[in-house]
């Protein structure tokens, strides 16, 4: 089963305020952030809620709202004191598969001379199924 793990309506949205190329440059940083997020160390629960929480907004804004979501699981677990292990292994597996789908949809994004593919053409979210095994 596929899980749609970007929001094409959403960042179809926000390059409408602020223009594809801008656009472009925030997810490129977003990306390059988040392929380090979250990594496994000597962290503290503390740590670890303190970056996932860095990350729930830009996420959304995004439109990367299962990601969004994951990071605000291990904020709230962090906060609360609960076992960090499965909400950080759930975190991790969507982090790689957001990063994988920004990637593809970074080769489809509309630029200067493209238009923007909206939402009523059909393509409102970009899905893949999760990685192998």
């Amino acid at each position: 089963m596929s899980q749609a793990l970007v929001n094409r309506e959403t960042l179809d949205e926000l390059s409408a305020v602020i223009g594809p190329e801008k656009l472009a440059g925030i997810v490129e940083r977003f990306l390059l952030g988040l392929a380090g997020a979250i990594e496994e160390g000597d962290r503290s629960p503390d740590d670890y809620g303190r970056e996932a929480h860095t990350l729930v907004s830009m996420s959304g804004m995004l439109g990367c709202d299962a990601l969004s979501q994951a990071c605000r699981t291990v904020e709230e677990a962090a906060t609360t004191g609960l076992d960090l292990t499965e909400p950080l292994a759930a975190l991790r597996r969507l982090r790689d598969q957001t990063v994988l789908a920004l990637q593809d949809l970074g080769a489809v994004m509309p630029r200067k001379d493209q238009p923007a593919i909206t939402a009523s053409s059909g393509a409102s979210k970009v899905s893949t199924a999760p990685s192998g095994g």
